[in-house]
């Protein structure tokens, strides 16, 4: 049973993959190319995109009585997409990106989202309903400040050579994110059935659907820097806004808005 419920895991990771890889991507592009939006913007997008696994998984893990590896999903998915980021900009080699001063508040908002889950589990404090409410306030303080300190503008100077009307592009991301939906629901189900009838452990769970969960968010990584390079634009920082925004908001939205929702599900259930 057990090697079935990994075949399966790597089954609904694979067509993880592929919806981001052909549609998810894609789709952002088209879209925000023709709202005429920014790198920044376009990464935020693709970050809150990658981000619907963790959510339905922790939604189906609290309503099914295991918060705990929904908890991990969400702690073990910030830490993995951390490292995942890295290699991405190690691997496209664009390290020295990172030392621009217009990074560091993404940088210390992203260090936090890793941080900050870790903390809560040592402190005991993960089922509190006024932490779900203090973590909402804190995504409110976060985005404030990111449109302090960084706008949201229109960019259409990038060099994109994205194809596809905006009809075709919201077609593309709705249908990625389908797939992303149903496929992060069934990893939910597949956590019940190994914690409740297999008798494994929440956290070990937990670190293996946030190993799952993180594949949209690599494939977006790595999928945005070969874009830019397939169109000889791996130059400047845009490329790396679009990763590194990516990367905070996929991780600031499970932090303070996905891991609240696990919260109240499981209080109200």
């Amino acid at each position: 049973m057990l090697v079935s419920k990994l075949v399966i895991l790597s089954v609904l990771g694979a067509a993880i993959v592929a919806s981001v890889r052909f549609l998810v991507v894609p789709g952002i592009g088209s879209v925000a190319k023709y709202l005429k939006l920014s790198a920044k913007a376009r990464g935020q997008m693709l970050g809150y995109a990658t981000s619907m696994p963790e959510l339905v998984i922790i939604v189906a893990s609290a309503a099914a009585g295991v918060f705990d590896a929904g908890f991990w999903n969400i702690a073990s998915s910030n830490i993995i997409n951390w490292i995942l980021f890295m290699a991405a900009v190690l691997f496209w080699g664009q390290f020295k990106d990172l030392k621009k001063r217009p990074f560091r508040d993404e940088l210390l908002f992203g260090g936090i989202s890793v941080a900050l889950p870790l903390f809560l589990f040592a402190v005991n404090v993960q089922g509190s309903v006024y932490l779900a409410g203090g973590l909402v306030a804190f995504f409110v303080f976060y985005k404030i400040l990111d449109r302090r300190w960084n706008g949201f503008s229109r960019d259409t100077s990038d060099g994109s050579s994205v194809t596809g009307g905006g009809l075709s592009g919201f077609l593309k991301l709705f249908f990625g994110l389908l797939i992303i939906v149903v496929c992060g629901w069934k990893l939910g189900s597949v956590a019940e059935e190994l914690i409740l009838t297999l008798g494994i452990a929440s956290w070990i769970i937990g670190w293996i659907l946030g190993f799952v969960s993180s594949i949209p968010e690599m494939s977006g990584f790595f999928e945005v820097y070969r874009k830019h390079h397939r169109e000889d634009n791996l130059k400047g920082v845009r490329d790396t806004q679009e990763v590194l925004d990516s990367l905070v908001a996929s991780n600031m939205g499970n932090l303070c808005l996905i891991l609240p929702l696990g919260i109240l599900v499981m209080v109200l259930l």
